[in-house]
C-alpha cells in the first residue's frame, strides 16, 4: 500500500481581511504532520492603485459616514500595511513549527493558478466577512483548489475541535485517501476511522501497516451513520477523495460542520508522485 508521498508543499491563501490564527495553525499543523513546506500567499491586486487614479471614482468611508475621492497614495499605503500585518501574523502563528515556511505576495488573482501544481495542497480558509466570498482573490483561490491543486484543504472559520480521530471514507480498496489518512493519523497520534462505502473492502495491507505505525483503526459501515452528519464520529479532520462538491462558498463551508476537510485528487496526486526528478547539473 505504501507509495511515494505525492505532495511537496502546502500553499495557504491568506484572507483579505483579519488574519485568523486558528485557520493558519490548522494548515501548519497538517503541513508539519506530512513533513512538507508551508507557503503563505497574499494577493495584493496591482491594478487597484491605477484604478483609484481614474477620475470620478469614490469610496464610502465607514468611519466618516460619507463618500470621498479615492486617494491612490493612501490606497497603496493601505495595501503595504495589510501585507506587513499578514506577514507578521503568519510568522507568529507558525513560530516553533518544525517545517520550512515562506511568504509570497501575488500581484493578482490570476497568479494563483500559475503558482499551484499537482504537487501542492492548497489550503482555503473560510472568509470572515461575506463580502470576501465574492472577491476575485477568493474565487480565484477556489478555482485553483478545484482545478489545479493535487489536493485542497478547506478550513472552516470556527474549528469545532483540535483533537480526535482522522476520518476517511473508502470508496474502494485502492482509494488514495486511505493511505493519506493513515499517514496523518500516525503523525498526529490519533485513531483512524474508515467509513466503508464500497463493496470491495479495504486494502489488505492496511491492518499490517497500521499495526507497524501503532495506529488503531475502526471500520464503520456507511449505513450505520446518519448521512447528514459526521459529527457523531467527532473527528478533527476528514479526508476524502475528489468527488462532487459545491463550489458555492456558503454551501461548501456549511457542509464542513466545523471540521477541516482534506480533498484528495487521486489523478493529480499520482502524477506528482510519479514525476521524475530533474537531473542535477
Amino acid at each position: 500500500m505504501s507509495e511515494p508521498r505525492p505532495w511537496k508543499r502546502m500553499v495557504v491563501g491568506l484572507p483579505l481581511g483579519l488574519i485568523d490564527p486558528a485557520g493558519i495553525a490548522a494548515a501548519a499543523e497538517l503541513a508539519e504532520s506530512l513533513n512538507i513546506e508551508l507557503l503563505a500567499t497574499f494577493v495584493a491586486d496591482a491594478t487597484l492603485p491605477a484604478l483609484a487614479a481614474m477620475t470620478g471614482l469614490r469610496e464610502l468611508r465607514t468611519l466618516e459616514h460619507e463618500w470621498q475621492s479615492i486617494d491612490p497614495a493612501r490606497l497603496s499605503r493601505d495595501i503595504e500595511r495589510a501585507i506587513d500585518v499578514a506577514r507578521r501574523r503568519f510568522a507568529e502563528t507558525v513560530s516553533g513549527r518544525a517545517i520550512k515556511t515562506g511568504f509570497d505576495v501575488l500581484a493578482g488573482a490570476e497568479a494563483i493558478s500559475s503558482l499551484i501544481g499537482p504537487g501542492d495542497i492548497l489550503a482555503v480558509i473560510e472568509p470572515a466577512h461575506p463580502a470576501e466570498r465574492i472577491a476575485r482573490q477568493f474565487t480565484g483561490l477556489l478555482d485553483a483548489a478545484f482545478e489545479a491543486a493535487g489536493a485542497a484543504l478547506f478550513i472552516p472559520r470556527r474549528i469545532r475541535r483540535r483533537t480526535g480521530p482522522i476520518v476517511t471514507e473508502a470508496v474502494g480498496s485502492e482509494d488514495a485517501g486511505i493511505r493519506i489518512a493513515l499517514e496523518i493519523a500516525a503523525a498526529s497520534k490519533e485513531r483512524l476511522i474508515v467509513v466503508d462505502t464500497s463493496d470491495t473492502g479495504l486494502p489488505i495491507e492496511l491492518p499490517a501497516e497500521a499495526e507497524k505505525l501503532g495506529i488503531e483503526i475502526d471500520r464503520v459501515a456507511a449505513g450505520a451513520l446518519d448521512k447528514s452528519s459526521s459529527g457523531q464520529l467527532r473527528p478533527r479532520l476528514r479526508v476524502l477523495t475528489h468527488g462532487p462538491m459545491a463550489r458555492d462558498p456558503q454551501q461548501l463551508f456549511s457542509l464542513l460542520q466545523g471540521i477541516p476537510l482534506l480533498v484528495v485528487e487521486p489523478g493529480r496526486a499520482s502524477a506528482a508522485a510519479s514525476r521524475p526528478k530533474a537531473k542535477e547539473v
